[in-house]
């Protein structure tokens, strides 16, 4: 079967020159093509690191543990067909569009559907749905209205979870379904202004995203391979701080870039970002602690983040409108 996917897939990139020699298509290859549009999905791999086929598919079955009857293969660099035997757990897997693969700081899995056309070489990659939590807005900025203007800055909106005046009062964050360009830098926040003069800032945290660079904000490697300065941005006291770190990620106990005292990293450690507090050096990497690690109820790890029907245990106090 293995080697009928592999022509199937080959055949449904084929040569697109109008003066090629025509031929017929193989019956039985065009029903592996159908079949393939209910039972595969085309996998992204983002990260710096190399993963050899059987590394990969190690790591995935650490995370798909109750899954079983599923099959991995290449197509070309980074991206993979992944064909499941089961409809159902196809399903379950891409209610998860991102997997994290060995930790935070390993790679990212964004899994995309299976084009219709057969075509998978031209099936856009950049861009997938992710789960946006805005934090430290006052309530009186909570709307459908200010979540779209919001939102504009990190994707195109998709879903509020909680719709609705009476849906958003409850919770202490917007919490948004947002489709975000892989390509770029995320979106970590900004500052609002207040209607007293004084001014807010609007953290912005993401579910299930892993190798994340700290210095310029593009998923698929860590500051430590990345050669641009870091982002910065200045708190409302003029000092200069860290954009992007483990608060980005929701399950990171730092709830945002000015949290504590935040700082430039010391000099032996330059390439790493920090934050000073009480004379000890804390990194993004450890002032963060999972949060919502244990398997689902189906036996699967989606990741140590929230869904999009949690609260995140560490959401902050709402905050008011200061100068």
């Amino acid at each position: 079967m293995n080697d009928m996917l592999t022509k199937a897939v080959a055949l449904s990139c084929g040569d697109e020159d109008e003066d090629s020699l025509k031929l017929e298509a193989d019956p039985e290859m065009a029903e592996t093509l159908e079949l393939l549009a209910t039972t595969a999905v085309l996998g992204r791999l983002l990260t710096q690191r190399a993963f050899s086929v059987s590394h990969l598919k190690d790591l995935i079955k650490r995370v798909w543990r109750s899954i079983e009857g599923w099959s991995l293969q290449e197509l070309s660099m980074g991206l993979y067909v992944i064909r499941f035997e089961k409809k159902q757990h196809l399903e379950l897997i891409m209610r998860y569009r991102t997997w994290m693969l060995s930790g935070p700081s390993g790679a990212l899995l964004a899994l995309f559907d299976w084009p219709q056309n057969r075509e998978w070489g031209k099936v856009d990659c950049s861009s997938i749905p992710i789960w946006i939590q805005v934090h430290g807005l006052p309530v009186m900025f909570m709307s459908q209205t200010n979540a779209t203007k919001l939102v504009a800055k990190a994707g195109s909106l998709m879903d509020i979870h909680n719709k609705g005046q009476e849906g958003i009062l409850g919770w202490k964050f917007l919490h948004l379904k947002v489709l975000v360009n892989l390509n770029k830098p995320l979106f970590a926040g900004c500052f609002v202004p207040c209607p007293n003069g004084g001014k807010v800032w609007a953290q912005f945290r993401y579910e299930r995203i892993a190798a994340l660079c700290y210095k310029c904000g593009t998923l698929g490697h860590d500051h430590h391979w990345c050669a641009t300065e870091p982002a910065m941005v200045k708190s409302k006291e003029g000092v200069p701080v860290w954009k992007y770190g483990s608060w980005i990620r929701v399950e990171a106990r730092t709830t945002d870039c000015f949290s504590n005292t935040p700082s430039l990293p010391k000099s032996e450690d330059a390439n790493t970002p920090g934050l000073i507090n009480g004379g000890g050096r804390t990194s993004p990497e450890s002032s963060s602690k999972t949060s919502g690690s244990s398997s689902s109820s189906s036996g699967m790890n989606p990741g140590s983040q929230a869904t999009p029907h949690s609260k995140s245990p560490h959401a902050p106090r709402v905050p008011s409108c200061t100068a």
